[in-house]
């Protein structure tokens, strides 16, 4: 009995670290795409990334559904989901920053 509270002590404490940086990521993404100014030619030049966010997006919702209808029995596969969605954010926050990054040295 003790263990199993243990147990959950350092998952919950896992849970509540990358949903942190889960949230983190998200706001750092966010970021990278205000890098566009509403630019429809910056915009345009982040195409290539649609499908990665359509990926993340689908995590996302799966990650908000098992939540909701059944967290205790799907708990460790929603934190693995969590962390793949944090860096897949991460990856696109980069990416969209070094494509855009590009037109420092034309303007």
């Amino acid at each position: 009995m003790e263990d199993n509270k243990k147990e959950d002590e350092i998952f919950e404490s896992e849970f509540q670290k990358i949903t942190q940086e889960y949230l983190r990521a998200s706001e750092i993404l966010a970021e990278a795409t205000a890098l566009t100014e509403n630019d429809p030619i910056k915009q345009e030049m982040l195409t290539f990334i649609q499908p990665q966010f359509v990926d993340m997006c689908s995590k996302a919702e799966g990650v908000r559904l098992m939540s909701v209808k059944s967290y205790e029995e799907n708990k460790e596969f929603i934190l693995e989901e969590m962390k793949a969605i944090t860096q897949l954010n991460l990856d696109m926050a980069q990416q969209i920053k070094e494509k855009l990054g590009q037109l420092d040295g034309l303007t």
